[in-house]
C-alpha cells in the first residue's frame, strides 16, 4: 500500500476531514439539484426566443457552477487531508487541532491557488497580482502537488509552486480512486435498481456522493504521500 494512503488509512484527522467534506459537499449537491429542478420549471425556458434561444443551456450553466462550488467547498477539507497524511507520512502523527489550524493558515495560498486555476487568458490579466503565481509557471504534472506543499512547507503561494515543481510524479496515482469510485458507483446503480422511486434516488444519490468524496481524499492522501516522502532538495524545476 502506498504511503500516503497507509497514513490515510490510520489518520483519524483525515478521517474526520474527509466526513466533514462530505457533509459540505452533501450540502452543495442538494442545493445544486434543488436550483436545477426550479429551472426546469420555469416556464420560460418553453419560449424558443427564451435568452436567444438558448435557454437550455441553462442546464449547462447550473451544472458548471455547481462543479465549481463542490471543488471549491472541498477545497479546505482536501487541504486538511493532505496535511494530516503528510504530517503521519513524515513524523507519524498530526492532531485533530493541528491539522484544522494549519488548513486555517494556509487559507491565503489556497484562495490564490483557486484564483490562479480559474484566472485563464485575459482575466488572469484582471485578478492576478505579483503575489500569484501564473499557470504556465506550474511545471506539468505538478499542480497536484501544490496544496500538499502549501499545507504542509509553505506559507505563500510562489513558494508552494516552486516546492511543487520540484516533485517527480509517481504512476500508479489513479488505481485507488477509480477502483473506490467503481465500487461505489456499482453501489448506487444497485441502490437505484433495487428501488427506482424516490428512496431508491435518494440512496443512490447519498452513495455517489459518498464515493466521490472519499475518492478525491484517496486521491489527495496517495499525492500527499508522494509529496512528504521526496527529497525536494534535488528534482525539476521549471
Amino acid at each position: 500500500m502506498q504511503e500516503g494512503v497507509r497514513a490515510y488509512v490510520r489518520s483519524p484527522a483525515a478521517a474526520l476531514s474527509t466526513l466533514l467534506g462530505g457533509v459540505a459537499v452533501g450540502v452543495v449537491v442538494v442545493a445544486g439539484i434543488r436550483v436545477a429542478l426550479a429551472v426546469g420549471d420555469l416556464e420560460a425556458l418553453d419560449n424558443p426566443m427564451f435568452l436567444g434561444g438558448f435557454g437550455p443551456l441553462l442546464y449547462g450553466v447550473v451544472l458548471a457552477l455547481g462543479v465549481a462550488a463542490v471543488a471549491v467547498v472541498w477545497l479546505p477539507f482536501g487541504a486538511a487531508v493532505a496535511y494530516a497524511v503528510g504530517r503521519g507520512v513524515r513524523d507519524g502523527r498530526a492532531s485533530v487541532g493541528e491539522t484544522a489550524t494549519a488548513t486555517l493558515d494556509a487559507s491565503e495560498p489556497l484562495y490564490r491557488w483557486v484564483r490562479t486555476r480559474a484566472a485563464v487568458g485575459p482575466l488572469a490579466e484582471r485578478v492576478l497580482t505579483e503575489d500569484d503565481v501564473a499557470s504556465t509557471e506550474v511545471a506539468a504534472g505538478c499542480a497536484r502537488y501544490v496544496v500538499p506543499a502549501a499545507v504542509l512547507d509553505a506559507p505563500a503561494l510562489p513558494g508552494a509552486v516552486e516546492r511543487a515543481n520540484r516533485v517527480t510524479p509517481r504512476p500508479g496515482r489513479e488505481r485507488v480512486p477509480l477502483a473506490c469510485a467503481a465500487v461505489f458507483g456499482a453501489l448506487a446503480i444497485g441502490s437505484y435498481v433495487v428501488d427506482p422511486g424516490g428512496l431508491g434516488v435518494v440512496l443512490a444519490l447519498g452513495v455517489g456522493v459518498v464515493g466521490c468524496v472519499l475518492a478525491a481524499a484517496l486521491d489527495t492522501a496517495w499525492r500527499a504521500g508522494v509529496y512528504a516522502t521526496q527529497d525536494l532538495s534535488e528534482g525539476f524545476v521549471r
